[in-house]
């Protein structure tokens, strides 16, 4: 009897990487905050306020100023939004920062970014004062930011973290994976993210390595990552062939072409290979600006404690 080759069994499909859902997550933490929003209204007579620095028009940053109202309202948060023209100097822009600065209603400070070019973005957040720094923008908040050795040191060091950093933490915290001991990873090294993410991994025990898009041989960096952290601003910057398997990557990049936002992350390659991935949009995003309102109601806590301290 004639014997045929015998057939090889199918090769397993690789699993897809679960995404990590910054919608659910976002969602949660807001629907945290009205109830401390209501104590500290009946503690003080009135509701935490945010005000916000608006100089200019960008269809990018006006869709994301809509968002960042929307969710104020619904959690409960008073806001005030300082509109600007684009031909505004520096000089005036201060005046109305310092306003915002001494008045005593106001918990929050931010600025709408991209500024147009005559205005210096580090001569304007140096003026909004370190209590009201909810996006841990200013150079003090940067300071007492890596001052810190653990993560409890945040909160007595008065730290607000920046609010993509924190957000990746966040999205992290829900894939259960432990960062102590595990190589980590990050792709940028912005002020607003790479390095304060970097620096919360530290705190975090992990082993951190910082890297660019100069960095020489960014894949065999990558390769090593256990969590890959991307805030480069450089969509397709990273390829599934550069992850090492099971890995979570965190995609942070945010790039606008046209009206579309873009990841760093070559996503279609990347969930074949990863264990974890964020989707651009719908990841970081949404726990960004629930990150921004918890940091508000945080310093209408703190700035509460001191009052009644006093």
């Amino acid at each position: 009897m004639k014997r045929g080759r015998a057939k090889a069994a199918p090769r397993a499909k690789p699993a897809a990487a679960r995404p990590l859902d910054g919608r659910a997550l976002a969602k949660a933490l807001l629907d945290a905050l009205p109830a401390r929003v209501a104590a500290l209204a009946d503690q003080r007579g009135e509701a935490p306020r945010l005000a916000i620095l608006a100089i200019g028009s960008d269809s990018p940053s006006e869709a994301y100023l809509k968002s960042k109202l929307q969710s104020c309202r619904a959690a409960g948060i008073e806001t005030s939004v300082h509109s600007l023209p684009r031909t505004t100097t520096e000089s005036e822009a201060l005046v109305v920062l310092d306003d915002l600065a001494k008045n005593a209603q106001v918990d929050g400070i931010i600025i709408e970014v991209p500024l147009p070019e005559q205005l210096d973005a580090r001569r304007l957040t140096a003026r909004i004062p370190p209590e009201k720094d909810v996006e841990g923008v200013t150079e003090r908040n940067f300071g007492r930011l890596f001052a810190a050795r653990k993560m409890a040191d945040l909160e007595s060091g008065g730290v607000f973290v920046p609010c993509t950093a924190a957000a990746v933490l966040r999205l992290l915290e829900t894939t259960g994976i432990d960062p102590r001991g595990k190589e980590a990873v990050v792709v940028g090294r912005s002020n607003i993210v790479g390095k304060p993410v970097a620096q919360l991994l530290t705190c975090l025990d992990a082993t951190v390595t910082l890297c660019h898009t100069r960095t020489k041989d960014l894949a065999a960096h990558v390769r090593r990552a256990d969590i890959l952290v991307c805030a480069a601003g450089k969509p397709g910057l990273i390829k599934g062939r550069m992850l090492k398997r099971g890995c979570v990557v965190l995609d942070a990049g945010t790039t606008y072409e046209g009206n579309v936002v873009k990841g760093d992350v070559d996503a279609a390659s990347a969930s074949r290979v990863a264990g974890w991935l964020t989707p651009v949009p719908g990841g970081i995003g949404p726990v960004t600006t629930a990150a921004l309102l918890a940091n508000t109601v945080l310093a209408a806590e703190r700035r509460t404690r001191e009052r009644l301290a006093a």
